[in-house]
């Protein structure tokens, strides 16, 4: 037994890149003994948003007077999709009737703590096909609280008085959507505040929300996984399936299978977002070393995806966005007295894609196959960008020149944009100018063109 151990050890030492440097893989690492909780800040699109935000809004960057507010949100943390909820209930819970075989065999290499947490799980029997894909408690609360901070920060735009005169509220035809924008208007208008509020009817064809779903060649484009699929077969993933396997007491011929591994994360990464005080059981399944490989093969997928990875499609994936585009600039344009003085949209995770508009993180080698112990600094990683209720928040100043200040800030942190201050903000008609072909375009003509 002891050499088996002093083995794996050895076989298990492998460097593997973190955000702070060098992170090795430790057969012995227990997840329930370490303060950090390195899955909340290694989720990807499944972190959760509160440990992944700024913490301070600061709405003094200007000297001019906020007077407008535009934002474009993904929805809170949810509960598992109809796709996801019948792989859970199955596979996982066949693995972890496995793992308390495989510990009191001594085949595992858990620590005690990290088994009485597996030892005591159960699936929660209240998440149902039901209520699959709805949002969760803590999505709730992640929309709440940040309608109160933007509330704080621009109290003279965010009025806590609800006037469909004042607001304008859109989601997709999503539960979790729908119920995100419920507690956001919650947070600005108090408890049960979103009864009073009119929320704008969604369309059965939804291009405005949902672009990408009504676009051929973008679905086209994405059905070849040529990088994400490579990744998910080569060296580094395959070693911390090994890795996981092992330290769950699975060897040789027993090993896990991709798709189990990844369910495993998924759990893990569910319950933790569901609760940040609690510690998942299915956590401890994974060393840190292993958490970052998992988190670079979500930041590979989505690179492609939604972000820089095809560059030869680029300039599809930003006129995918035209009509959030033309609808924040023309909203930061206009001085009609009538306007709404904020707009505030729900949907999912595609909206990012907004992002790449803007070229605030194309600093990055190309993430591939190849380079994942060379992409430490990595300006592109989905746990930060892409966590449950991302959002990008527009906020116009009226300046006494005419030309307004324009603060852009990404979950709460100044969007980096070329062009404009480091403080997040931008000139109106730095912007105007900029992304003209928005402003002016037709947008059902460009939205799915690559030109």
């Amino acid at each position: 037994m002891m050499f088996f151990v002093a083995n794996l050890f050895v076989l298990s030492f492998v460097i593997i890149s973190t955000q702070g440097g060098v992170s090795v893989h430790n057969p012995f690492y227990c997840y329930s003994e370490d303060p950090v909780r390195s899955w909340t800040l290694l989720g990807g699109v499944h972190a959760p948003y509160e440990p992944n935000r700024g913490q301070i809004i600061n709405a003094n960057v200007s000297t001019c007077n906020p007077s407008k507010f535009w934002m474009l949100g993904r929805h809170g943390a949810r509960l598992p999709l109809d796709t996801e909820l019948p792989n859970i209930l199955d596979t996982i819970t066949a693995i972890h009737r496995e793992i308390l075989t495989n510990y009191n065999q001594g085949r595992t290499s858990l620590c005690a703590s990290d088994f009485e947490l597996l030892r005591n799980w159960e699936f929660d029997p209240n998440i149902t096909m039901d209520v699959a894909g709805h949002l969760a408690e803590s999505g709730w609360i992640e929309m709440e609280t940040l309608a109160q901070r933007y509330q704080a920060a621009f109290p003279t735009i965010l009025s806590s008085t609800y006037s469909p005169n004042d607001y304008l509220f859109r989601s997709t035809d999503f539960q979790r959507t729908r119920v995100s924008l419920h507690a956001f208007a919650d947070g600005l208008f108090g408890v049960n505040g979103s009864e009073q509020v009119h929320f704008e009817d969604i369309p059965e064809q939804d291009i405005f929300m949902r672009p990408y779903q009504h676009c051929p060649l973008y679905s086209q484009i994405n059905a070849v996984r040529v990088e994400q699929d490579a990744f998910l077969q080569g060296p580094e993933y395959q070693e911390m399936v090994i890795q996981v396997s092992a330290k769950l007491g699975f060897h040789n011929s027993h090993v896990l299978r991709n798709r189990e591994v990844a369910l495993l994360a998924l759990q893990c990464k569910l319950e933790q977002i569901w609760n940040l005080d609690y510690t998942s059981p299915f956590c401890t399944a994974f060393s840190v070393a292993n958490a970052q490989v998992v988190e670079y093969s979500e930041d590979v997928d989505f690179f492609y995806r939604v972000g820089y990875g095809r560059p030869e499609y680029r300039r599809l994936y930003e006129n995918l966005m035209c009509f959030q585009m033309q609808d924040m600039l023309r909203f930061i344009q206009s001085n009609d007295a009538n306007d709404h003085k904020a707009r505030i949209f729900s949907g999912h995770v595609n909206l990012i894609l907004i992002l790449l508009n803007f070229g605030a993180f194309d600093g990055d080698v190309p993430l591939t196959r190849h380079n994942f112990a060379q992409q430490s600094q990595r300006v592109w990683r989905s746990s930060e960008l892409l966590s449950m209720a991302a959002n990008l928040a527009v906020i116009r100043y009226d300046c006494a020149d005419g030309d307004n200040d324009v603060l852009f800030l990404y979950n709460e942190k100044p969007l980096q944009i070329p062009g404009c201050e480091t403080n997040g903000v931008c000139k109106q008609s730095f912007i105007l100018e900029r992304f003209s072909r928005f402003l002016n375009g037709n947008c059902m003509e460009m939205y799915c063109t690559n030109s």
